[in-house]
């Protein structure tokens, strides 16, 4: 199903919203004519779901456990 492939992409530690961004990327690079989208989309989610990468490889130099401070400007 897949919300279960969804949720392990977000597991991984990326957010809905590069989930989104990846697996449209992925679908426009791989996708073969005459085949099913849906195919292709599910092939993209299980892939990000099951590959092994950690928090800093994706977002170098932020912190999960550090939120950064809003300053308004004056």
């Amino acid at each position: 199903m897949r919300s279960d492939q969804v949720h392990r992409a977000i597991a991984q530690g990326i957010n809905r919203f590069e989930v989104c961004q990846v697996v449209s990327k992925v679908v426009k690079a791989t996708h073969k004519t005459g085949g099913r989208f849906e195919d292709t989309i599910n092939e993209a989610l299980d892939y990000l779901g099951d590959n092994n990468s950690d928090y800093e490889s994706m977002h170098p130099g932020s912190s999960r456990k550090s939120a950064k401070t809003l300053v308004p400007a004056a």
